[in-house]
């Protein structure tokens, strides 16, 4: 009796966690509809997923943190610094360059770096709040769930939670086992 209810506590759990996936298409039974959860539920859940995004897993303003950093805004001036000296470098003729590359690199560096800081803070402030009003993340969360098709959907979840599933299927088998000792025990004192 313990063993069957072992496999049958198992049974249930699989049952159950394939469920959430299947049936993909919907199946009429005696007048009913089946279909699984996921498939039956896919936007909603999408939905909530880009929501838990946006507003607890990344917010805007630590997205936008993030990214203002010092190296990153000195990474930006270095870009925008050496495309314009090259640029200079081009008009400018090269017995002028010689003398005055030094002078002129610091120069550019001093009023990029100044501007820099200008525009990041600028952009954090403007962009984010656009980025935070449109729930721009949990907007492009939800688009690209939505975009799966069902099977790279499934594979995606059981890619993240394969272990924890493995463990309920088998979580169902010692619950089974458990529960058919304990009718045993009932059996035999009754």
């Amino acid at each position: 009796m313990p063993l069957i209810a072992a496999i049958i506590g198992w049974g249930t759990n699989v049952i159950a966690i394939r469920m959430l996936f299947w049936p993909r298409e919907p199946i009429r039974i005696f007048g009913l509809e089946l279909l699984g959860v996921l498939p039956k539920r896919k936007r909603d859940i999408a939905q909530s997923i880009g929501d838990v995004l946006n507003d607890d897993l990344l917010p805007t303003e630590e997205l936008v943190a993030a990214v203002n950093t010092p190296e990153n805004r000195e990474r930006v001036t270095d870009i925008i610094t050496n495309n314009l000296e090259a640029k200079i470098q081009r008009l400018l003729p090269r017995f002028i360059m010689e003398h005055a590359e030094e002078k002129i690199r610091r120069h550019l560096g001093e009023l990029v770096g100044s501007e820099i800081e200008d525009l990041f803070a600028q952009l954090g402030d403007t962009l984010g709040q656009e980025m935070k009003d449109k729930k721009f993340l949990g907007q492009l969360v939800e688009s690209k769930i939505n975009s799966f098709d069902l099977v790279h959907l499934e594979k995606l979840v059981l890619k993240v939670a394969k272990n924890e599933l493995r463990y309920i299927e088998v979580f169902g088998a010692v619950i089974g086992l458990v529960i058919g000792l304990v009718q045993i025990l009932l059996v035999t004192m009754f």
